[in-house]
């Protein structure tokens, strides 16, 4: 390991803190790749099925004791988050999720991401003997800086924001129907409100004639960046194919757009036709893909 550099688990909310300042610090450095934003990981802790899933985290710190990276394991993956200065450790932290893997005794492969622009990790996942999966994802980004598509919804939806703990069962509901089958809960979706990034104005649903919600999108806004990122979008079956999920999304843009942000990002499957056909009409244009690398 580099000198001066420690590692030890995650340990609370201070630590908590200070990933979320390396994160802000990342994108301030110029990582277009976005492993991982402020947004993103207030949605991955809050809506773990483990309120303490956090905690199977391990962090690494510089000499001054600022984190510079995070290996996060879920289930047989590990998601790799490192500041941009600090590369080299990359491979301590494969270090550690591979021996962890081995001692869990999974004969799953173990699986890590790349971006397929991100060249330094791919040499090092190649060296250590990881092979590159079909599966992928497509990472996006949209400029807000000039005008905005105008892509209302049906006449008899309304597009607004969440009013209030009352509303909670029914954004749930909206969840779970767009992602069925769907872990998602009443529970989690409150702590998602309480996570620090949450703002309910970009809490976004498309509410149908009878009352029901029919699409939503949530909206995270990294002020210090001046970035919005989409995490996680979804239309209810029943309402799909009126372009409800295109309408929240131009609307959170329109959202984004006033409170200074001058760009939104936003990631999908790259076999979700629907949704990238969506996320085009928005005006979201590819960044780069980033796949799934496989060891074991």
């Amino acid at each position: 390991m580099t000198v001066g550099v420690t590692s030890r688990p995650f340990g609370g909310e201070d630590d908590y803190d200070a990933l979320r300042r390396m994160l802000i610090a990342t994108v301030a450095e110029g990582d277009e790749w976005h492993y991982c934003t402020v947004g993103d990981l207030d949605w991955w802790r809050y809506t773990d099925n483990d309120p303490r899933g956090i905690f199977t985290t391990q962090l690494w710190f510089a000499p001054d004791g600022a984190v510079i990276g995070c290996a996060w394991p879920v289930k047989n993956e590990i998601i790799l988050l490192t500041d941009p200065r600090h590369r080299q450790i990359e491979a301590a932290m494969l270090d550690w999720a591979e021996a962890r893997h081995r001692v869990g005794g999974s004969n799953a492969p173990l699986i890590a991401y790349s971006y397929e622009g991100d060249a330094a990790r791919i040499a090092l996942l190649r060296e250590r003997g990881y092979t590159r999966q079909e599966h992928g994802y497509r990472y996006r980004r949209v400029a807000l800086d000039g005008a905005l598509p105008e892509l209302p919804p049906p006449a008899d939806y309304v597009l607004r924001s969440l009013r209030g703990d009352d509303e909670v069962a029914a954004r749930v509901a909206v969840h779970r129907a767009a992602f069925a089958p769907s872990r998602m809960t009443i529970e989690k979706h409150r702590a998602v409100m309480a996570a620090p990034t949450y703002r309910r104005d970009l809490d976004l649903v498309a509410v149908a004639p009878d009352g029901s919600f029919a699409a939503y999108a949530l909206g995270w806004f990294d002020a210090a960046n001046r970035i919005g990122v989409f995490e996680p979008v979804g239309t209810n079956p029943a309402h799909q194919r009126r372009g409800l999920a295109r309408a929240v999304l131009a609307e959170g843009l329109r959202r984004f757009q006033a409170l200074g942000a001058w760009a939104a990002y936003i990631n999908t499957n790259t076999d979700n036709v629907a949704a990238n056909r969506a996320y085009e009409a928005v005006g979201f244009r590819v960044v780069d893909e980033e796949y799934r690398w496989a060891k074991g």
